[in-house]
C-alpha cells in the first residue's frame, strides 16, 4: 500500500513543526531512518513519520538524544503508550486551562458587581501567571558583564525559541518546590530544564559558567532579583532536580 506520508524532508520538517537541520540531527544519531528515492533524496513513509513522532514526544518530556537513541537500541517503544502519556499531559494542560478561564469570570463578575477585583482573586491571577524574564536595564547590564559579546548573540538567538518552554517549567516548580527534589515528578522537570540549558548554551562549559554566574549575580542584587522567573529558592531546587535527573540516569 502507498505511504500516506510519501514526502522529502522539507515537507516532513513543515508538517512536524522542525527544521530539516534538526531531523538531520536525528538521522546522524540514528533516532529516524529516512528512505531514498530512486535519485537518492530522502524520503518519509509512515512507519518513519511515527518513529519521528516518537522522538518529538520524548524530547518534549525531556530526555536526551542519547537517552532517546538507547531506548531505540533496546527495542522499539510502545506508540500506544507514549500516546497515552501525552493524553495525561495534554489533560494536565487542559485542567490549567479551565482553572484559568474559571479565574477569568470570577474577576469579570466582582469587577461588574463591585467595580474591582478582589484580593484573592489578584493573587491567584498571580501564582497563575506564567513567569519570565523581564529584562530590565539593570538585568541588561548584568548580562553585559557576565556574557562575551558572542555569548549574548548566541542567547537572543535562542531564548526567544525556549521562551514558552520555560514558563511551563516555571510554572510546574512553583507546585513542586515544598517536595523533595529526588522524586520521579522533580527528576521529570530537572531533565527538561537540563536540556534547555543545554540548547541554551549550546554544550559550552564557559557558555553555562557564565550564565551561573549571571543567576548568582541577579540574586545577590534585589532591584535585579525582581525581574528573575523565580527566585534562588527555585533555582537551588531546579539544580538538585537536575543532579538527581542525572544520578539516575547513570544508574540505568
Amino acid at each position: 500500500m502507498a505511504s500516506p506520508f510519501p514526502d522529502g524532508a522539507a515537507a516532513i520538517a513543515r508538517r512536524f513543526g522542525v527544521t530539516v537541520k534538526t531531523l538531520r540531527v536525528y538521522e546522524e544519531a540514528g533516532l529516524i531512518r529516512p528512505l531514498r528515492n530512486g535519485h537518492g533524496w530522502r524520503t518519509y513513509g509512515q512507519a518513519e513519520c511515527e518513529r519521528l513522532h516518537l522522538v518529538l514526544l520524548l524530547r518534549r518530556f525531556g530526555l536526551t538524544i542519547a537517552r532517546i537513541a538507547e531506548m531505540f537500541a533496546a527495542g522499539q517503544p510502545d506508540l500506544a503508550a507514549i500516546l497515552d502519556l501525552q493524553a495525561e499531559a495534554l489533560t494536565e494542560q487542559q485542567a490549567h486551562i479551565t482553572e484559568a478561564l474559571s479565574l477569568i469570570g470570577r474577576a469579570r463578575r466582582h469587577l461588574s458587581e463591585h467595580g474591582s477585583i478582589d484580593r484573592e482573586t489578584l493573587a491567584a491571577f498571580a501564582r497563575a501567571e506564567p513567569a519570565r524574564l523581564r529584562w530590565t536595564p539593570a538585568l541588561q547590564a548584568l548580562a553585559a558583564r557576565c556574557f562575551t559579546p558572542d555569548q549574548q548573540r548566541l542567547l537572543a538567538g535562542v531564548a526567544p525559541s525556549i521562551e514558552t518552554e520555560w514558563e511551563a517549567i516555571h510554572q510546574e516548580l512553583a507546585s513542586i518546590i515544598d517536595r523533595p527534589p529526588d522524586t520521579p515528578r522533580a527528576r521529570l522537570l530537572g531533565a527538561k530544564a537540563a536540556e534547555l540549558i543545554s540548547r541554551l548554551t549550546g554544550g559550552d562549559p564557559a557558555m553555562r559558567t557564565a550564565l551561573t554566574q549571571f543567576w548568582q549575580d541577579g540574586f545577590s542584587a534585589p532591584e535585579i532579583a525582581r525581574s528573575l522567573p523565580m527566585d534562588e529558592k527555585g533555582w537551588q531546587f531546579l539544580g538538585q532536580a537536575m543532579a538527581a535527573h542525572a544520578r539516575a540516569e547513570k544508574a540505568r
